[in-house]
C-alpha cells in the first residue's frame, strides 16, 4: 500500500481532479479525511537541560529578564 498525504487544506475541486486522474490510470483510489490532533499537553520549563544547566538562575528569574526587554 502506498499513501499520499495532503497536509494543507486543498480545494475539493482539486481533490476531485486528482482522484479522476488516478482512476483514469487504473489506480485504485480511496479518499479518507482525518482531522489533525493538536497537542494540548504542556511541559514544565526546565533550566536543568541545555545551555542553562551551568548557570545559577531559576526559571522565574529568566522569564522576568526576558519579558522586561
Amino acid at each position: 500500500m502506498t499513501e499520499i498525504i495532503l497536509k494543507d487544506n486543498v480545494e475539493q475541486s482539486k481533490i476531485d481532479a486528482l482522484l479522476a486522474f488516478l482512476k483514469s490510470s487504473d489506480i485504485d483510489v480511496e479518499l479518507r479525511t482525518v482531522s489533525s490532533k493538536k497537542s494540548t499537553k504542556t511541559t514544565k520549563f526546565s533550566l536543568s537541560k541545555g545551555i542553562w544547566s551551568d548557570y545559577s538562575i531559576n526559571s522565574e528569574e529568566l522569564r522576568d529578564k526576558a519579558w522586561k526587554r
